[in-house]
């Protein structure tokens, strides 16, 4: 049973932007939210695109700033609350991110 436990942690979720198409989702906000899933269960994150170059290069950029900054779930959910909360939601989330230091967040 526990050999069983150590396998599955090397597994990682496959994922993508599901309900973006058609329900026209946004594509960062899901990606951020899908992100935080799979860290949250100690996963990789396996994100398929569809062939989307723009969302793999800015998804890659934000991801680099994050591990960078040594971001937690708890910073990702401070920064989608914080992104709803302000006035100019006009730049994107992944926008947001990269120019908010996860310090700013605690305050």
């Amino acid at each position: 049973q526990d050999t069983k436990k150590e396998d599955d942690a090397y597994f990682g979720i496959v994922t993508g932007s599901w309900g973006c198409g058609a329900f026209n989702g946004d594509r960062e906000w899901k990606a951020i939210i899908q992100l935080m899933a799979a860290s949250a269960v100690g996963r990789s994150l396996i994100y398929a695109s569809y062939l989307d170059k723009k969302l793999v290069n800015s998804f890659f950029a934000v991801y680099q700033y994050l591990s960078g900054q040594k971001a937690r779930v708890r910073d990702l959910y401070r920064y989608l609350e914080r992104y709803c909360t302000q006035t100019n939601q006009r730049e994107s989330i992944f926008e947001f991110i990269l120019k908010t230091p996860i310090p700013s967040l605690k305050s």
